[in-house]
């Protein structure tokens, strides 16, 4: 190839060319690449949305498939899914719930013991 001062006038007018058509062409693929990733962002909140707002249910599903496509546990994604759908009023009844469940069941234990031991003593004293 000659140098630059050799080339005739249509060569330099062919190379102008396609400089031109290369930075369109960069232009335009970053512009795709751009909506592409805005659309791809849109998806995602309302996706997210439709889990958050869809019910347990629907919590659940999106949290397992979310957990799914990740490589983790789907069950683990699947309760993630289903607490982040919950309310805050329901949330706290079930940790009040979990706190009265564990101060309550050694009483519950307890009264299960009395409960086996007085039927033994019946049970001893009927035969």
């Amino acid at each position: 190839m000659t140098t630059a001062t050799e080339l005739t006038p249509t060569e330099r007018l062919k190379a102008a060319g396609l400089k031109i058509a290369v930075a369109l062409v960069d232009r335009a693929a970053g512009a795709v690449a751009d909506k592409v990733d805005d659309l791809s962002d849109q998806l995602e909140g309302q996706l997210d949305g439709l889990a958050s707002g869809g019910g347990v249910k629907l919590g659940a599903i999106f949290g397992a498939g979310n957990a799914l496509m990740s490589g983790k546990n789907p069950v683990l994604g699947a309760v993630k899914g289903a607490w982040g759908a919950l309310g805050t009023g329901p949330k706290i009844g079930i940790v009040l719930g979990l706190i009265l469940l564990g101060v309550l069941s050694p009483v519950a234990l307890v009264l299960l013991l009395v409960g086996l031991l007085i039927a033994a003593i019946v049970s001893a004293v009927k035969s």
